[in-house]
């Protein structure tokens, strides 16, 4: 390894008059100092101290000295850590200049110490501050063959120092020459001392109109050269250049000049040492070469010495360390600086190479996982390098790897197996679950079959039956239609919509069947159209995601409503800009309320308070999961507030685009006009391929006096229609799964026939297709309305007399969509 003197170019200083040393510090354990230790000394140095040069070498100041001063201690950690300069006054004997300066490595500073000016008063004491330019002459004095303060504006330059035996002093010995200015003397100097080659690259360097255009912009600059020597020593210089004193007339530098051919022999020798190195080292560097394509950071440990080097370093971002030191100082240093709380002990205890021996005395590696303040995973190995010949470990390789990827890969692992345990823990629940809520209404409708063909002739007790049956079998169409939407929802595989429409209609239909349940178990369900004050009614947006929102909303304000209760919904307008309107929807009950505890988990998968719940109340605890969800998709917000035996406020916040009423919008008097229409005589196309369900459409339909006609799929409904007279039909029915053409693809082809019922004769959608993108699909394929099956009488004949009276009024939202989709 390379000595202090050879590491720091410091021969220069051996026989000089002006002392001259580099220290080292020494830390605590808290990073502070308390000693430092002397790598370097000259012999003026040494003869200050009164000691002898061999015996402060490697020593601390405190195992020389007694006592240590704590202004020296930080003056010194400020050049070896903070690179910041100090200089002071000493009085020993007599008084002494002492300047301490960063040496270009941390931990390490060099202090130069030289007698004080005599015309000094000699009561001054420590700490005498510098003016700069006495400053920059006392650095640069000791270690430069010549020196020069020269007046860049004017040429005009001034001598401070020249050396013996150099070529400067035979310029400025010669009695035949005088120099106008700066640049005159350069110029001669390169004419007398510089090769021709390098002449024009020395001139253009030296001139005073280049230098200050380079200082204006830097403080220093630097210049390397050779220049001729008749002895042929000392053939290559460097200039330094360095601004001093400068104002609106003046521009004043210093520029000196110092040998570096033992610098540059020093590194030729160097060369070849290294080279001879690489030659005996070559398979070892096979081996770490191989190590260093695995680890970021690669350094080598003389456990004995207490060193350390750094082979290589790929991440200097994460692993900013320095290059060689003291192995156990930096330790402390890195553990504090980078190392995450929790490892730090457990890091230190394990880099400690007081006890690495000892530790791998049977290893030959060993490692540690820790993690960094930034957040990132590192691997630290010890891999053993050399041992001596009583097999005690003597160095080691530290190599570093990150292993975040591998860390978020095992996170990962460890998520995965946690939501696989979640999952089959929700599936199981689900399974047990759909096993109770589905068998008990089947079980209702296989009994009350049952029991009715007991008592064939008793039809008080077949209509009671069939009343349960029906009863049951909505139960469990509901709770099918809960489980898909869920299972829809989930997966994502939804293309959103967006469609013109009027709130106040998808406010009038959510509530309608709601204030039936309600009427039926004597709540008293209020509807209050006036505190809305609704301005923007006409919207863009999902009506059928709004509607099912509404829907199970206000079904749970029903089902957990006692008798007597009362149920208050309302919405409003809660902000509104040129495109945008933001809709608060808010349900409000005074029914059995939830929990505190309960309400954190009302939106997950069958969540009940109580599992009574689920029999007394028919509910599988899907409902405010699927509301969750459309709320998210639409993206607004629910919140829930609830107390126990009080009630419940759900409130839904929605955003919308603004839309265009539509041209003929219905009167809102044509409610009593629905009530009174008659079907009697109308004629239906209906296009379904299930006979059964062919069957029941048919005779719902007869039953209120119109007559029907069938189609077997969406083909034949097309052909039909094309071969029939206009206004033939009055009404089509239109499944949507049939083969050969499908019942969007059917309404497309009607709309878009060339005839005057073709943009007009309602067509009403009735599938088992159930989800919110299937009602906007049949909106979008021209459909007028969405029937999901089963079929229920009342809600075909209600939709029918929408339809109808749309289109006496004239064109409606259906064509509109049409030409939309």
């Amino acid at each position: 390894m390379p000595s202090y003197k050879e590491q720091f170019n410091l021969n220069i200083f051996d026989h000089s008059s002006v002392g001259y040393c580099v220290l080292e510090l020494v830390l605590d354990d808290k990073g502070q100092p308390v000693d430092w230790i002397y790598r370097y000394c000259n012999q003026a140095f040494a003869d200050i101290k009164d000691y002898r040069l061999e015996a402060m070498i490697d020593r601390s100041f405190l195992d020389l000295f007694p006592k240590i001063d704590e202004k020296w201690l930080y003056a010194c950690y400020g050049a070896a850590y903070e690179n910041r300069s100090s200089e002071m006054v000493i009085r020993k004997g007599k008084k002494y200049h002492v300047t301490i300066t960063p040496i270009g490595k941390s931990g390490f500073c060099s202090g130069l110490i030289q007698a004080w000016d005599k015309d000094r008063n000699p009561d001054d004491e420590i700490q005498e501050p510098l003016s700069d330019e006495e400053f920059i002459i006392r650095k640069l004095f000791p270690e430069y063959v010549s020196l020069y303060r020269i007046e860049l504006n004017s040429g005009k330059f001034e001598t401070l120092r020249l050396a013996e035996n150099t070529n400067a002093r035979k310029l400025a010995d010669r009695k035949d020459k005088t120099f106008a200015n700066f640049d005159d003397y350069a110029k001669e100097y390169a004419d007398s001392f510089i090769l021709e080659q390098d002449r024009e690259e020395f001139l253009n360097w030296h001139t005073c109109r280049n230098m200050k255009r380079r200082l204006c912009n830097t403080e220093k600059i630097t210049y390397h050269y050779q220049s001729v020597s008749e002895t042929e020593k000392n053939k290559y210089y460097e200039a330094y250049a360095v601004q001093g004193k400068s104002d609106e007339k003046t521009f004043t530098i210093f520029l000196g000049y110092r040998s570096i051919d033992s610098i540059l022999y020093k590194e030729k020798a160097t060369q070849k040492r290294l080279e001879k190195a690489l030659e005996e080292a070559e398979l070892r560097n096979e081996i770490i070469s191989s190590i260093a394509k695995t680890y970021q950071y690669i350094s080598r440990i003389d456990i004995q010495a207490d060193w350390f080097e750094e082979i290589s370093n790929k991440d200097k971002e994460q692993l900013n360390f320095i290059n060689s030191g003291v192995l156990s100082v930096n330790n402390k240093k890195v553990y504090r600086q980078y190392i995450a709380e929790e490892y730090q002990e457990a890091f230190f205890k394990f880099t400690d190479i007081s006890t690495l021996p000892e530790r791998m005395k049977n290893e030959e590696t060993i490692a540690m996982e820790y993690r960094m303040k930034d957040g990132n995973w590192h691997k630290l190995r010890f891999i053993e390098k050399k041992r001596d010949t009583d097999g005690n470990l003597t160095h080691v390789l530290c190599a570093i790897r990150s292993i975040s990827a591998a860390k978020k890969r095992e996170a990962s692992l460890l998520y995965q197996v946690a939501e696989a345990k979640k999952d089959a823990a929700l599936k199981s629940r689900f399974l047990s679950n759909m096993s109770h809520d589905i068998r008990t209404p089947m079980n209702g409708i296989i009994g009350m079959i049952d029991l009715a063909n007991h008592y064939p002739n008793d039809l008080e007790m077949q209509q009671k039956c069939r009343d349960q049956v029906l009863e049951s079998s909505k139960h469990l169409v509901s709770l099918v239609s809960n489980i898909l939407d869920m299972s829809k929802l989930e997966s994502g595989d939804i293309i959103e919509q967006e469609l013109d429409f009027d709130l106040t209609e998808v406010l009038s239909r959510a509530n309608t069947d709601k204030q039936i349940l309600a009427e039926e178990k004597n709540i008293d369900y209020v509807v209050d159209w006036k505190k809305g004050n609704l301005k923007h009614v006409y919207l863009v947006g999902n009506p059928a995601y709004l509607e099912r929102l509404l829907t199970i909303v206000a079904d749970n304000a029903v089902k957990f409503t006692e008798p007597g209760g009362t149920i208050h919904v309302w919405c409003w307008e809660k902000s509104v800009d040129d495109s945008h309107v933001m809709y608060e929807f808010v349900c409000e009950d005074n029914g059995i309320g939830m929990s505190e505890e309960f309400i954190s988990h009302a939106f997950e998968m069958f969540s009940q308070e109580n599992e009574t719940s689920r029999t007394k109340y028919e509910g599988a605890g899907l409902g405010l999961a699927i509301a969750k969800k459309i709320v998210e998709r639409m993206e607004g917000t629910i919140e829930i507030k609830s107390k126990k035996g009080s009630g419940t406020t759900v409130t839904m916040t929605l955003p919308f685009k603004i839309g265009q009423p539509e041209k003929n919008e219905i009167s809102k008097t044509d409610n009593g006009t629905r009530q009174e229409m008659s079907f009697e005589g109308m004629r239906a196309l209906i296009a379904e391929d299930n006979e059964l369900n062919m069957e029941i459409a048919k005779f719902m339909l007869e039953n209120n006096g119109i007559r029907v006609e069938c189609a077997a799929d969406g083909e034949e409904a097309v052909k039909k229609f094309e071969k029939a007279q206009p206004g033939y039909y009055d009404v089509i029915f239109m499944d949507i799964m049939m083969p050969n053409m499908n019942g969007w693809d059917a309404a497309r082809k009607i709309r878009s026939m060339k005839r005057t019922d073709a943009g007009t004769i309602p067509i009403i959608a009735m599938s088992a297709n159930a989800f919110s993108e299937d009602i906007i699909n049949s909106r979008i394929s021209g459909m007028n309305q969405h029937l999901t099956k089963p079929l229920e009488e009342a809600k075909i004949l209600a939709e029918l007399k929408e339809c109808l009276s749309r289109q006496e009024s004239g064109p409606g939202s259906s064509e509109s969509d049409q030409k939309k989709g």
